[in-house]
């Protein structure tokens, strides 16, 4: 009787469902008209330059005073002006045409009108406007010799707007008329039986609405026939063939097929099909002998044509594809759409041509992009939006388009709103958390006609375009009414770094969805980059190398690039100079380098967050040879200085070439601001060896260059960047120079310098300055920031700094101390300490993945102190065995996870895992110990109690028991719970083992065999317990899901928590109160004519005291509304 009554429920529940959505799908089926298209379109129009052009354009719609023209060129708005302007017929007017490129100025191009009305836009047919033009040419006839009787031929290639006419001339005078000049629509000119009357000059005349041209004449000579014996007359060949075609449907095409003679006579020519069909002689028109021209073609004309001579089957045919294009035509009829909101929407636009037409929307005037919640799909072309809106409302444009012509068709939509729908959330804010993390709050939405706001979904997506996603939020107010509460909120993660992100906020109740809220568009911050640089590097002189690059591009750099770090060395060298340049800046010149010696660059960017830590992989060096590239008859520049004097002076001092093969004239000075686009300053100097600067800014980086010039030109430049002092520098000790950084092992490094000349007294000691370089974020510099430095004291050149980290890079600068003053900190360099031993491994796992096999999973050490090149498996069945006796098994230094197998069943071992780098391998992890399995094996001819028997009989009478009482349990399950509520999460439903049974993992990681798995917990080392726990695997879905669907989630309440069911939608009683759920989605199947994506619908149920202690909970399949059994 229960059972009667809650079917009855069930079936009374859908009727409800049915009715309830019934007006809805019935307000689609109303008469919508598309209230708005064009009486008239513009058209392409050819026209000549400085003269006046019009393109016309008129709508009509619901009322034509509400409709709007604009005008649109090449996808940008037409500016009026007074030579341009758009008339009181909505026509645009040219007073006179213009094309002019060096002043940008061109009329030429794509033009679209756009109508615009109350109900939203369409846009026109495109139309062309070109300016008539006359190419030269770009074939000219050419000088021909044939004997008499055989066929001349000539041509000629122009081209021209409108396409020029071609007529043809001999001796510059119109063709004598005869039969036997034919002139061929592809610009050729035919002779047949040749005399000696057709020599002479010919040419072709050229004409169209832009003027005239003549090409170049051609000589035709005619040569008296030799009587050849017929046995060596030459077999005929064909001269010129038929050509691969693309023709219009329903235009004309010729087929040209011209031979040689045979004997003095013209071969027998034969066309065919290679496909075997008949030709369309009814359309075929001869012109000459043999060359055919189709007329009005049709599509069935299309394929491979055959020219060939059937009395010499030894004669190669000649073949040509022709191919019928044909503009696309509509297959179905457009029908305009009214929907209600929250559903999905779908519209289909499928139209046929040759070739297969692309499709592309427009939503009143305004491409149409895929995203998570409006999809593009292939053929037909079917546009689908999810969680309909008002602001989908609108004319919708579907375009068909291929080289043979471009149609399309228009779609009204109409997005009925609803009367109990919830009003927009209102006070959209956004507060960005970090480079991936924005937060969302914004004021709960009040109630509507009773109906409270049960749930948010805020959509995003990126500003520049992009799939859209959403995130479902419950209202706090629709389950907490606790004072103080705040409005809902969102976090929004997993977003891209330094990237404008759009958001809206839509609000659901019971009953409907709410229009969208007031967009807003927020940042997130910067992030460091993700790679390096490419560069490129290249001689620059006898002493330098110029490296160049490109900015990263915008999802590489997730920030602004503020800064570059160029680093470079001698080749394989461990010392590492770095120079620190502007973000902006895209080159820069290495220089005090020695000639012929091999370095090494690369370049890291970094945002205001920090660099990125890469590997050398990522990261590479490139190699260049510093090298002279000019020969000018003297040697290199040797020993140049750039000697800073004081704030606005900077002294240049060189020796003279060793060697000198010419006169040498003298040097040449340039300097300019550092990155300056302003041309070099120059100075011109005789044989001298030294030269001051003046008049320089203080403070001021300064790129100078220096080269020797005779009389066969400029030798190589030598380039230095040099900052002047600033205003009120004391002049102190010289900088030190040529510091080098050499790893003596993994916690000591070697620094050594040279000792700079100070002629201004003595310098008393050096300050070595040092920090290891973070993996991440701002490295400090020691102008700006010594307090996170360490320094060490040194009173000669060299300084060996010890206490240091293994395989860690450290960045060092030296400065020179006088009595009363200090220099300036030397150039950074930076180095490596060699690898020490790794720490043990982190984190062991053990599972048993079969009777006897065993799977082991670590994480790396937290310190590697090296590259880690493989890891170490000990294992044994003797625990107190030395390990030197244990097993061992070697995984590449990127694994993190391993099967052992083959190992002994019911039996305990002990497992330790050991990382090795390529100094030496580290600390052992703690041992962990796992008991394997009886295996399984055949045990046919066992013999018990002396009498040999077989397993066979026993294992059938088993295996029957078993599916026995599975059958009963079974049915008895089923019988029981056909009458009890599915649980919402079905995640909840578990079992647990017993008396050493186990669940079997079905959806064990991959590599796994799904037989029992034991779990040992981390950190013991105590024998794992036999008895297991049932594994209980929760969805793991994202929170990210697109508009369609993605992981479906659903949310009710039970028991007063909050719990999920994927793929359900969720209604609960709970104590005689109210029913509680959150939005239901589902996914839009293929074949779903409907796409309807449901809002639960909720009811309270009768009050019923005998039953308001229990707990009833029913969830109902994809987009269908459940109902309560009470």
């Amino acid at each position: 009787m229960t059972m009667a009554i809650g079917s009855l429920l069930d079936v009374a529940g859908l009727l409800f469902v049915f009715f309830s959505v019934l007006p809805s799908f019935c307000g689609s089926e109303l008469s919508l008209e598309t209230g708005l298209q064009f009486s008239k379109e513009p058209q392409s129009v050819i026209v000549l330059r400085n003269h006046p052009a019009l393109l016309n354009c008129m709508a009509v719609g619901v009322s034509d005073g509400d409709i709007e023209i604009s005008w649109i060129k090449d996808g940008v708005e037409v500016v009026t002006d007074r030579r341009v302007s758009v008339m009181a017929n909505s026509s645009l007017y040219f007073r006179h045409v213009v094309r002019n490129l060096k002043r940008h100025l061109n009329d030429e191009g794509r033009y679209e009108c756009v109508a615009t009305s109350r109900i939203g836009a369409i846009v026109s047919r495109q139309a062309y406007l070109q300016v008539a033009d006359l190419n030269h040419f770009s074939g000219q006839p050419q000088n021909s010799t044939v004997t008499v009787g055989e066929t001349a031929h000539f041509h000629c290639q122009i081209k021209g707007i409108p396409k020029p006419t071609i007529e043809w001339q001999k001796n510059e005078a119109p063709l004598p008329l005869s039969d036997r000049y034919i002139s061929l629509p592809s610009n050729s000119l035919l002779i047949y039986n040749s005399s000696q009357e057709d020599a002479g000059i010919y040419r072709c005349r050229a004409q169209n609405i832009a003027g005239k041209r003549f090409s170049r004449g051609a000589e035709l000579t005619i040569t008296t026939a030799v009587g050849v014996a017929p046995e060596h007359t030459p077999p005929p060949r064909i001269l010129i063939g038929p050509r691969d075609q693309q023709v219009l449907v329903s235009e004309k095409v010729l087929l040209e097929c011209t031979t040689t003679h045979a004997g003095g006579s013209q071969p027998l020519i034969q066309w065919s099909r290679k496909d075997g069909l008949p030709l369309p002689n009814e359309r075929i028109k001869v012109l000459g002998y043999y060359n055919i021209e189709i007329q009005s073609v049709q599509e069935t004309d299309a394929g491979v044509y055959t020219c060939s001579l059937p009395d010499w089957p030894d004669v190669a045919a000649a073949n040509a594809t022709l191919t019928v294009l044909v503009p696309p035509r509509p297959v179905d009829a457009s029908e305009n759409i009214i929907r209600p909101t929250a559903h999905t929407v779908r519209m289909t636009c499928e139209f046929e041509g040759t070739p297969a037409p692309n499709i592309t929307w427009m939503k009143d005037g305004q491409l149409v992009k895929s995203n998570g919640r409006i999809k593009i799909k292939g053929d037909p072309g079917t546009l689908l939006i999810s969680q309909s809106s008002a602001i989908d409302s609108g004319l919708y444009q579907c375009w068909a388009e291929n080289v043979a012509g471009r149609a399309g068709k228009i779609i009204r939509l109409y997005i009925k709103p609803s009367e109990n729908a919830p009003d927009p959330p209102k006070g959209l804010r956004a507060l960005t958390a970090s480079s991936r993390t924005i937060e969302l709050t914004w004021e709960s939405s009040p109630p509507k006609n009773g109906r409270m706001t049960m749930a948010y979904s805020v959509h995003y997506l990126l500003t520049n375009g992009g799939p859209e996603l959403q995130k479902v939020v419950e209202d706090p107010h629709a389950r907490s009414e606790q004072p103080g509460s705040t409005g809902p909120r969102a976090l929004i993660e997993q977003l891209q770094p330094h990237t404008n992100y759009t958001f809206y906020v839509v609000a659901y109740n019971d009953r409907s969805a709410s229009q969208h809220s007031e967009p807003i568009t927020q940042m997130t911050l910067e992030d460091v980059p993700t790679s390096a640089p490419d560069i490129e590097v290249l001689p620059a002189g006898a002493t330098a190398l110029k490296v160049q690059w490109e900015h990263l591009s915008l999802d590489k750099a997730r920030g602004k690039i503020a800064q570059y770090q160029i680093y470079y060395r001698r080749h394989g060298q461990p010392t590492q100079n770095v120079i620190k340049v502007n973000g902006t800046i895209t080159h820069y010149i290495i220089n005090g380098l020695e000639t012929g010696i091999e370095y090494d660059v690369r370049i890291l960017a970094g945002t205001r967050v920090g660099f990125p830590t890469l590997t050398d992989d990522q990261w590479p060096w490139v190699s260049q040879i510093v090298s002279s590239s000019v020969n000018i008859g003297v040697t290199p520049m040797t020993n140049v200085q750039f000697v800073v004097i004081n704030p606005t002076t900077i002294q240049l001092f060189w020796d003279l070439p060793t060697k000198v093969a010419v006169d040498l004239l003298g040097f040449k000075i340039s300097y300019k601001v550092y990155g300056s686009p302003e041309e070099a300053k120059m100075i011109i100097l005789d044989a001298v060896t030294n030269h001051p600067i003046y008049q320089l800014k203080p403070d001021t980086l300064y790129e100078i260059s220096i080269c020797p010039f005779t009389d066969l030109g400029d030798g190589d430049l030598v380039t230095k960047n040099v900052r002047t002092f600033p205003e009120g520098f004391a002049q102190g000790p010289p900088v030190p120079t040529a510091v080098t950084a050499d790893p003596l092992n993994e916690t000591a490094i070697l620094l050594t310098w040279s000792e700079p000349e100070f002629s201004g007294g003595s310098i008393t000691h050096f300050t070595v300055r040092y920090l290891p370089v973070p993996s991440e974020g701002p490295v400090p510099t020691a102008s700006n920031d010594v307090t996170h430095f360490l320094e060490r004291i040194s009173h000669t050149s060299q300084l060996v700094i010890t206490d240091l980290s293994p395989f860690t890079v450290y960045q060092f600068t030296v400065q020179s101390h006088a009595i009363s003053s200090n220099s300036q900190p030397s150039q950074e360099v930076r180095c490596q300490t060699k690898e020490g031993c790794p720490a043990a491994p982190q984190k062991i796992a053990l599972y048993l993945v079969g009777p006897t096999d065993i799977e082991v999973n670590w994480q790396p050490p937290k310190i590697p102190n090296g590259a880690i090149t493989s890891y170490v498996i000990h294992y044994s069945d003797k625990k107190t065995a030395p390990i030197s006796n244990w097993l061992t098994q070697v995984e590449n230094g990127t694994t993190i996870t391993t099967v052992i197998s083959g190992l002994k069943s019911n039996t305990l071992y002990s497992i330790q895992v050991q990382a090795m780098t390529r100094r030496c391998g580290g600390l052992y992890s703690s041992p962990f110990d796992l008991m394997t399995q009886e295996a399984y094996h055949s045990r046919r001819n066992e013999s018990v109690n002396g009498r040999a028997y077989s397993d066979r009989t026993m294992g059938i009478v088993i295996g029957i028991c078993i599916c026995g009482g599975c059958i009963v349990f079974c049915v008895i399950l089923f019988v029981v719970l056909r009458n009890r509520p599915l649980p919402c999460d079905r995640s909840q439903q578990t079992m647990h083992g017993v008396n050493g049974s186990a669940e079997q993992v079905r959806d064990g990681r991959p590599g796994s065999n799904p037989l029992l798995r034991f779990n040992v917990v981390t950190g013991s080392n105590k024998e794992t317990e036999s008895s297991l726990h049932m594994i209980n695997k929760k969805s793991q879905g994202s929170e990210h899901i697109d508009s369609k669907g993605g992981p479906v989630v659903k949310k009710c309440k039970q028991n007063g928590e909050l719990v999920k069911a994927n793929g359900f939608s969720c209604y609960s009683k709970q104590n005689g109160g109210a029913l509680q759920g959150l939005l239901s989605q589902h996914k839009l199947s293929e074949g779903d004519s409907t796409g309807v994506s449901k809002v639960s619908s909720f009811a309270p149920p009768p009050e019923d005291a005998a039953k308001s202690k229990s707990h009833l909970t029913e969830c109902g399949a994809d987009g269908i509304d459940a109902v309560t059994k009470v």
